[in-house]
């Protein structure tokens, strides 16, 4: 028997330890590294200040006194989520490629806990993108129409950020490349412009409402903007439904990338 045939299940109590040194591992990458960080802050802060700055006068003709930087937040939001939650994969690919998430589990039997880190580490940075971005809306105006939607609507952006980082590193460990783990991202950010953008899908050309309808992220932009401004959150059911499949797909596939690299590694 070789040593790679070879299986050790960590103790459940032995795993926690693990799990959490990975946490920090991968956080501790996360934050050190402007790409993971800095430059999802920037995209954010810069899509916020451009769209609003030369938007908001036209915004407020079609939102009936609305503020057009709360309807915008929720949007800029998204998309720094779903680059910020790629973070994950690229920390995997690193590991996959330099052959350590290999080596670790030879040592320890298993790579979750490795694969939890750098989630858990994603989330994290995800979390400061969307406080500073918040920050940064309410310097140029923004206030929260209901702090507890406003903290609705960050829990909602994390429940995405989980999804998009869960498929990320499934592709990371599948693929091994950096273009394939990068289209996870560039999907999410590329719906996100066929939704509901910069006014209500109602308001949209008849070829674009159509599109923004079939479109699962208008959903969950819709819910953020609903939540956030303590309106009925009608359009929370489907939100929840489009995020609970996200995970649930990326975690499979997660379950399956890992058991492909078990038997062909």
């Amino acid at each position: 028997m070789t040593a790679s045939a070879v299986s050790v299940v960590p103790a459940p109590s032995a795993a926690v330890p693990v799990t959490l040194a990975a946490v920090r591992r991968s956080t501790r990458m996360v934050m050190r590294s402007p790409a993971l960080l800095i430059a999802p802050i920037a995209q954010s802060l810069f899509f916020l200040l451009v769209y609003a700055g030369q938007l908001s006068t036209v915004g407020g003709s079609y939102l009936a006194g609305a503020s057009f930087v709360s309807f915008l937040l929720p949007l800029i939001l998204l998309t720094g989520v779903a680059t910020g939650a790629g973070a994950a994969g690229t920390l995997v690919l690193g590991d996959v490629t330099s052959g350590y998430l290999d080596r670790l589990r030879l040592a320890h039997g298993t790579t979750i806990p490795f694969v939890l880190g750098a989630v858990a580490a994603a989330l994290v940075a995800v979390t400061v993108q969307m406080l500073v971005t918040i920050a940064g809306a309410a310097v140029i105006g923004y206030r929260p129409g209901s702090w507890p939607g406003a903290i609705a609507m960050i829990l909602l952006m994390l429940t995405l950020g989980l999804g998009v980082a869960l498929l990320s590193v499934a592709v990371a460990i599948r693929t091994a490349s950096a273009s394939s783990t990068n289209l996870v991202t560039l999907a999410v950010f590329g719906l996100s412009f066929f939704t509901g953008v910069f006014a209500p899908v109602d308001e949209l050309a008849g070829w674009m409402r159509a599109i923004a309808t079939l479109n699962p992220l208008t959903y969950v932009i819709d819910a953020a903007r609903q939540l956030e401004s303590a309106a009925t959150p009608s359009a929370l059911p489907i939100a929840l439904g489009v995020l609970g499949i996200l995970v649930a797909a990326g975690t499979a596939s997660c379950a399956l990338a890992l058991n492909h690299a078990r038997r062909n590694r």
